[in-house]
């Protein structure tokens, strides 16, 4: 093939037979021989799906120099400078860089797909910076018929198509910008196209908290509860809304139970705040004063500045510990000894106030995830997910000790409930 004389058909065949080892340097032949746009994008687009993307570089700009208003090379330099610079930027999760890489590849390139990529990487790299101004920003550049509706499939996980995630980014930056009645409204259009997307109906919620109707927003979280893929964060919504509406003992309750289900401790810092404050209200000076320690910590930890309603919690603890007589505990400094701590808290207070059911475990079929636990007090037979229980007594006929929580039952298509905090039985 080598020794063979090179014209634009077998270099362009072996182009779009991704031979582009050959293709290359055909093109690059070709290159020397006669300098023309159809020549040069092409040599360069066969560098960069080699991974040279610096010599792609320097062919690209020189024939953009020679026909600068070609709109083939034009879009190839742009591609190059996506594979070069926004994908990295992107992946260091430096938002001024693909920001800027964003706008020149636009210049060059203003095809659909190119928009749809930098727009969607600009979301994410803001989203994650918590700069929701720049989230609807490039949100605002796309419309809905624009992006793709397929779901992906990641390490067998499946994930949400550009869509799904264009309608959650944009429906977060409208209620974290303060446009309630919009973040509604556009997160209940986007239920209509996807009904099963939690993170939508949960916003259409908050954004109908922040209009300041609590109780019908509290109506809509705890309906969210029996949702398949309801998480940590839904409860923490609900502590919050039940906090504020002066709730303190169910508020309790239920952000220990989000703060003992969620991520590492440094994606709870949030949580440890609202949990400090909701504390404080109960008189749990000494619980507050942990979480105030164990957020500091963390946050010395990771070097991050100590957040100013933190200064303020501190300072309202110690001011609650001075009217009751009563110095600062004494609390370890290490983070690891901290949460264990805080651990304790959540594990105790997530089941205050709880009714425990006592029960039976039934028969377990080694290839279901299932059970099914046969209540002493004679009610219908309880749904149960077998990691829930404890090692010790996950076999049939064990005696269990329970709660419940709701659920939802594909089978019969109706709302249900399911056992949560499984113990063994006391007795």
């Amino acid at each position: 093939m080598t020794d063979t004389v090179p014209t634009y058909d077998t270099a362009e065949a072996l182009r779009k037979s991704k031979n582009y080892q050959e293709a290359g340097k055909q093109f690059a032949q070709l290159w020397q021989q006669k300098q023309v746009p159809s020549i040069g994008w092409r040599y360069a687009y066969c560098l960069r799906k080699l991974d040279q993307v610096d010599e792609a570089e320097q062919i690209i700009r020189d024939a953009l120099s020679k026909f600068p208003e070609d709109k083939m090379t034009k879009s190839e330099l742009g591609w190059i400078l996506y594979d070069k610079e926004l994908k990295p930027a992107k992946e260091e999760s430096d938002l001024g860089r693909t920001i800027h890489f964003a706008n020149e590849i636009l210049v060059l390139n203003s095809d659909l797909f190119a928009l749809r990529l930098v727009s969607l990487a600009v979301m994410k790299v803001a989203k994650g910076k918590k700069k929701w101004d720049q989230v609807l920003e490039w949100a605002n550049k796309l419309k809905p018929e624009d992006l793709d509706t397929t779901s992906k499939i990641y390490e067998g996980r499946r994930v949400m198509s550009d869509r799904e995630i264009w309608y959650v980014n944009r429906a977060k930056a409208l209620l974290e910008t303060e446009s309630y009645l919009e973040a509604r409204t556009f997160a209940q259009a986007g239920t209509q196209e996807f009904p099963n997307e939690l993170f939508l109906a949960r916003t259409a919620a908050l954004a109908l908290a922040r209009m300041g109707e609590a109780e019908a927003a509290i109506g809509e979280l705890r309906a969210l509860l029996s949702h398949p893929r309801a998480d940590w964060y839904v409860k923490a919504d609900l502590a919050g809304l039940e906090f504020a509406r002066g709730n303190h003992a169910d508020a309790y309750q239920m952000m220990c139970d989000a703060a003992a289900n969620s991520n590492d401790d440094e994606y709870k810092l949030k949580i440890f705040v609202t949990l400090g404050k909701i504390a404080l209200a109960l008189g749990r000076t000494d619980v507050t004063a942990e979480h105030v320690a164990l957020a500091k910590a963390v946050r010395m930890a990771n070097s991050w500045s100590i957040s100013a309603e933190l200064v303020q919690l501190e300072k309202e603890t110690q001011t609650a510990l001075a009217a009751k007589g009563e110095a600062w505990p004494n609390l370890p400094a290490d983070t690891d000894s901290l949460s264990k701590i805080c651990h304790q808290r959540w594990r105790e207070g997530k089941i205050e106030g709880l009714e425990f059911i006592k029960g039976t475990l039934g028969p377990i079929n080694p290839d279901k995830p299932f059970a099914f636990i046969q209540r002493d007090d004679g009610n219908e037979n309880v749904f149960v997910i077998i990691k829930d229980i404890p090692r010790r007594c996950a076999h049939e006929g064990a005696k269990l000790e329970f709660t419940l929580k709701k659920s939802f039952d594909k089978k019969k298509n109706r709302e249900s409930v399911q056992a949560a905090n499984v113990r063994c039985s006391q007795k």
